[in-house]
């Protein structure tokens, strides 16, 4: 083998390595994936170490990140498997992501279309009693003006942040041990 066949392989084995190196870690630098790797195993101990501005983050990427190691990737199926608490923050974080992203219709077209209903319960559950009755409305009659009450309602009563509250005074939901009554 002369120099020149030699110069062309190592040539070809530095490119076969670069594209290794990018294919490997595309997709892998984001918010969203450092967040899932982060929280991919989430014990009470670590959800309650988080930072609070976190919380919801912390339990929607753990449930991503469950859903995507599955063999059949799907949220609904992960949910069922997890304490109630993934629910309730999943579906009201999964609503509030696509309506404010797009339109009631549009919603029905994605997979959070299967936590509808789940959502209004949720709302309830996380105190959001107003942006429940409006979740309720809008699902019996999808109008612009169901639709229209229901943002003035998630931005009067903040659900998400309301999840951040309801991770913390219930921790028995999140696989944690319930608080200790003091009389």
């Amino acid at each position: 083998m002369d120099w020149k066949e030699l110069l062309v392989l190592c040539i070809l084995a530095a490119v076969v390595l670069v594209a290794f190196r990018l294919t490997k870690n595309r997709g892998g630098h984001g918010r969203a994936a450092m967040l899932m790797k982060k929280y991919a195993d989430l014990p009470w101990e670590k959800l309650a170490a988080a930072p609070r501005e976190e919380l919801v983050e912390a339990v929607v990427s753990h449930v991503l990140a469950q859903a995507e190691n599955s063999r059949r990737p799907d949220v609904v199926m992960v949910l069922a498997d997890k304490p109630h608490g993934f629910t309730v923050v999943y579906s009201v974080w999964a609503v509030c992501r696509e309506m404010a992203a797009g339109s009631y219709a549009m919603l029905k077209h994605t997979a959070t279309k299967h936590l509808t209903e789940q959502a209004e319960a949720s709302f309830t559950a996380i105190g959001a009693a107003g942006t429940a009755a409006a979740w309720q409305a809008l699902c019996a009659d999808p109008s612009a003006e169901a639709e229209g009450a229901f943002h003035r309602a998630v931005e009067s009563e903040c659900p998400l942040s309301l999840c951040e509250a309801y991770i913390l005074d219930n921790p028995e939901q999140f696989g944690g041990e319930p608080a200790e009554v003091t009389e």
